[in-house]
């Protein structure tokens, strides 16, 4: 992106991040975030050396509402600098408007949310974790500039997510 910089002036390079910036409004307001695959693979592939977790959830998994508030104040209490969090809903996509919209406006959720449109969960869950069964819920907690990948198949209490955030910061 420095490059890119390099190359325009500063008020076309403000006007390109207002205009992706209110694109990026837009859709929200439009709908949550779909992910395909091969978007779920560069996601896992981020080189940043932030941590990274990632929890696989359902609005119709009951372990996984319960967890949720957990996540959402440990989202709050994290440095983004440090952390990112991405909440991947596997609900189907048909119910994005009429089911996960509503929850996460329900129950104040503000964590970033994406859904997985690739329902063949087959076809990429070992891209994952290779020992992942695919249950949910699941959270991957990794760096890819410092090798670490630490996947967790069951729900997640605070004191355990808060542990291994600060085990891996």
């Amino acid at each position: 992106m420095f490059c890119l910089v390099k190359n325009i002036s500063m008020k076309a390079f403000l006007i390109i991040v207002l205009m992706v910036l209110s694109s990026a409004s837009a859709s929200f307001s439009q709908g949550i975030r779909k992910i395909s695959k091969s978007e779920l693979t560069a996601i896992l592939n981020n080189p940043s050396d932030k941590l990274h977790v990632i929890n696989f959830w359902a609005t119709w998994c009951g372990p996984c509402i319960k967890e949720l508030p957990d996540f959402q104040k440990t989202v709050n209490e994290t440095d983004g600098s440090k952390v990112e969090f991405l909440f991947i809903s596997l609900d189907f996509p048909s119910d994005a408007e009429k089911k996960l919209m509503p929850f996460l406006k329900k129950n104040d959720y503000t964590f970033n949310v994406c859904l997985m449109t690739e329902t063949d969960y087959n076809s990429w869950i070992d891209e994952v974790d290779p020992g992942w069964q695919g249950n949910i819920p699941a959270t991957l907690f990794f760096n890819r500039a410092r090798n670490i990948h630490h996947f967790v198949a069951e729900s997640i209490d605070k004191p355990q997510l808060v542990k291994t955030i600060q085990t891996y910061l």
